[in-house]
């Protein structure tokens, strides 16, 4: 063997040598360290699980989380790909407090994975507890009395003899309570997230249909059209909605466990890596991109604990990615190319100056305040 070879192959050796025995320190470092679960805060860096149908999109400079159909839709290549007609964005804001333990935003995280827009809730209309309608089902008469009075129909679906406009035309909404399992700070416990559920009668629902078609419809044109469909019911033209039953579907157990089965998957799915208590403070950087226009990245530098829950966490997850959320609103999404060893994380190619600015601004002043 030529003298050069034998040099250049004991360099090797060495370095190879130095690397592993560097990988080593980190390995035994990462393996003697065992970091409790924390709960989100104002500011979090969270990892989902990608087996689980998760998907990261960006629109006007904020990244957004969405919860899509197809198998296997998760943080790799393809992950802005997910068509539109499949997907649900999951509101960041109450998944976190979700995980601190809200209830209240742990609603509306319910609703949005079962596609109900609490928004379009009408106000003023009767409400009743799941309890109070188990009970009329079973057979309470003053409050089955009040329940068909609300949906004027009796729960047989036969309509009543007098009209009640706003019971028509808006039905009752129930309180289904949802109970739903998270782990807050590593802990399991049962949520229970107060979902309101609209429910108005068939026959309502086409009175309704038809009297609100007309602008200020006066009590002569309500009554008739009420008595003209109520008669296809009497006699029998049209069949009677089995009202008990529909309501006891909407507040048996199945039903519950059903809607919380997406919610669970999201929650379960959300690893909290790092929150304010772990990060030390926040600068940021600026350059040009090929037209001119300003390119920001955001440093975050960790304490020592916050780097090393970091580095652990992406030892072996390299092309999964990040969600950076500041006060509810997801400003990056890091992916993993490599091992998280520094204390350093940062940030890049972000072009929303005031997204950039109000995240430092946040972060340092929470600091501060510490």
């Amino acid at each position: 063997m030529k003298p050069a070879t034998k040099v250049m192959i004991t360099s090797a050796a060495v370095i190879a040598a130095v690397f592993g025995g560097i990988w080593g320190v980190g390995e035994v470092q990462l393996n003697q360290f065992d970091p409790k679960p924390i709960i989100p805060g104002t500011v979090t860096l969270v990892a989902m699980n990608p087996d689980l149908g998760f998907a990261i999109r960006v629109s006007n400079s904020v990244a957004q989380l969405v919860q899509v159909d197809k198998a296997g839709a998760g943080f790799g290549s393809d992950d802005r790909q997910a068509s539109s007609e499949d997907a649900r964005r999951i509101p960041m804001r109450e998944l976190l407090q979700s995980l601190q333990g809200n209830e209240e935003a742990l609603v509306r995280l319910v609703a949005v994975l079962n596609k109900i827009d609490l928004d379009e809730l009408q106000p003023g209309v009767n409400e009743w507890s799941a309890e109070d309608i188990q009970k009329a089902i079973d057979g309470d008469a003053a409050l089955t009395e009040k329940l068909t009075k609300d949906l004027n129909v009796k729960l047989d679906g036969t309509p009543l003899d007098e009209v009640r406009y706003e019971s028509i035309t808006t039905g009752i909404r129930i309180l289904v309570p949802i109970p739903v399992r998270v782990k807050i700070a590593g802990e399991p416990k049962t949520l229970i997230a107060k979902l309101p559920v609209s429910y108005q009668p068939a026959f309502a629902k086409e009175v309704a249909n038809i009297i609100e078609k007309r602008f200020n419809p006066s009590d002569e044109y309500i009554v008739g059209n009420y008595r003209d469909i109520a008669s296809k019911y009497l006699d029998g033209s049209t069949a009677k909605e089995n009202v008990k039953q529909k309501l006891q579907d909407l507040i048996d157990e199945e039903t519950k466990s059903q809607m919380a089965q997406r919610p669970e998957q999201v929650l379960q799915g959300a690893d909290v890596l790092v929150n304010e208590t772990l990060l030390e403070n926040a600068t940021t950087s600026v350059k040009k991109d090929e037209k001119g226009n300003d390119i920001y990245t955001i440093h975050l530098k960790m304490t020592e604990e916050g780097r090393k829950r970091l580095w652990k966490y992406s030892r072996n997850r390299k092309g999964s990615s990040l969600l950076v959320v500041v006060n509810g609103v997801a400003i990056a999404a890091p992916k993993i190319t490599t091992e998280l060893a520094g204390k350093q994380l940062d940030l890049t190619d972000l072009r929303d100056k005031r997204l950039v600015d109000d995240a430092i601004k946040e972060i340092n002043a929470l600091k501060n305040s510490q």
